[in-house]
């Protein structure tokens, strides 16, 4: 059950209906967390048991590091979190990936492994971290661990952010929970529904009308010519963005609607002047993830130029790792790595940033080359496009008006948020266009529902 689909805005109505009718807290709740698991078994009613399994043992170990006074036992019970959460994230998301990186050395030795049909659980990547942070967090002392299964298991399982985030930190989201029923407001109603509207948009006219253009070229680049492959790699920077900012969209104003704030994810990445800055756009509760509890811990910047470099390039690697099991996903993370240590060398030189334009230009290239790795299913399908990219080998030319027209629109709409318009772009409850304007988007959205709707391309990770 998609977002997109209408047994979910069906569904979404009646949990709405009903989540406001229920004035106790734990009523509240528990409706919930019942329309969460329902949500989740909708996929595969199997995979309720590790979202289960995983909520039980970090409430457990949560209160057992909060009521334990000796160090070196709290450290243990982290333990049994960190291995317990990966142990099953590496299972079913690396295990095959790791048997046949290594199948050349064992086969050498006469062993001939094979893989395991395994089927990744959906959304497992997202409430794995989400979880961690809780007893990472309650180990260091920033938060206290909840008396109330309710509240975390809602927490862990809460259907708006479980399939592709935002990731949401239990220090955010928690005392949401624990706290008063939120009183009914229609303009916070009406904020959230115009985000779930403006996701949609970016979901359905956006990105999957990019996505018809984008799969058929990369299925074989080598077909057409070069001007056919560059408009294919930034269509595809279009169809990520709007893709994955429209899921959050959709989950941070569904979690408006029923009164709880989510952090805000994407803040348009394409605007950035750096690569780090790029970061601090692009999946922002991912790189809050990712700098508070790996890139700090390794030691962040505190030891020296080599050691922050090695730092920077094993987080990107590892996050890199996280999007999915390849080694197309390793090498973009490796690249993004590499770009941030350069970046910081060069600044180091000059004592000051690059002028935006150049830096705007540069980064741009440096996350169009990574999304090439990023969409790519292997090596040699990189190198294909790469080879059509820098060398312009003749080939077909194949230009698609609503192609062109979705990259038109994401430049404009950067161009927009960049500007004053932005403000006219925000469809506040007190201008007399916003309704016109919601109007237009919903039957253009009603005018494309036949063509059918693409899954979200981060449900994969």
């Amino acid at each position: 059950m998609q977002f997109t689909q209408i047994e979910f805005l069906l569904f979404l109505a009646l949990v709405l209906t009903i989540a406001w009718q229920c004035r106790q807290r734990h009523s509240r709740n528990l409706v919930l967390l019942l329309a969460s698991y329902y949500f989740y078994s909708y996929w595969d009613y199997r995979f309720c048991g590790l979202l289960l399994f995983s909520t039980a043992v970090d409430f457990v170990v949560a209160k057992k590091i909060q009521t334990t006074p000796a160090r070196r036992s709290k450290r243990c019970w982290l333990v049994v979190s960190l291995s317990s959460n990966l142990g099953v994230l590496g299972f079913f998301k690396y295990f095959n990936f790791f048997i046949e990186s290594a199948a050349p050395l064992v086969q050498s030795l006469g062993w001939n492994p094979g893989t395991l049909d395994i089927i990744l659980p959906v959304g497992i990547s997202f409430y794995t971290f989400q979880t961690l942070s809780y007893t990472i967090d309650v180990y260091r002392g920033k938060i206290d661990a909840t008396d109330s299964l309710l509240d975390f298991a809602l927490y862990v399982a809460f259907f708006p952010q479980l399939v592709a985030g935002p990731i949401v930190r239990a220090s955010e989201l928690l005392p949401q929970l624990s706290g008063n029923v939120p009183h009914w407001s229609s303009r916070r109603f009406y904020g959230g529904f115009q985000m779930v509207l403006r996701g949609l948009v970016k979901k359905v006219l956006l990105a999957d009308r990019l996505g018809e253009m984008v799969d058929v070229v990369f299925a074989g680049p080598e077909l057409y010519d070069g001007w056919t492959v560059w408009l294919a790699v930034i269509g595809y920077a279009g169809q990520i963005y709007y893709d994955f900012s429209g899921y959050s969209d959709i989950a941070i104003g569904i979690a408006k609607m029923l009164g709880f704030r989510f952090p805000v994810n994407f803040r348009h990445p394409y605007l950035a002047g750096s690569v780090t800055e790029f970061w601090r756009r692009w999946h922002m509760t991912l790189s809050r993830w990712l700098r508070d509890y790996l890139y700090i811990p390794l030691g962040g910047s505190r030891h020296g130029s080599m050691r922050t470099a090695i730092n920077l390039i094993i987080t990107m690697l590892l996050g890199g790792l996280w999007h999915g099991a390849a080694w197309t996903f390793v090498l973009w993370g490796l690249w993004h790595g590499v770009a941030l240590v350069v970046e910081r060398w060069l600044r180091s030189l000059s004592g000051r940033a690059s002028p935006f334009c150049l830096g705007h230009l540069s980064t741009l290239a440096v996350v169009g080359v990574g999304w090439v790795l990023f969409r790519c299913d292997s090596l040699q399908d990189c190198w294909l496009v790469v080879q059509q990219l820098v060398f312009w080998s003749p080939g077909i030319g194949w230009y698609p008006p609503l192609a062109i027209a979705a990259v038109g629109c994401m430049v404009a709409d950067h161009i927009a948020w960049s500007t004053r318009l932005r403000r006219v772009m925000r469809l506040r409850f007190d201008r007399w266009y916003a309704p016109v304007v919601t109007t237009i988007m919903i039957a253009c959205l009603i005018l494309y529902a036949p063509r059918g709707f693409a899954p979200f391309v981060y449900f994969q990770f």
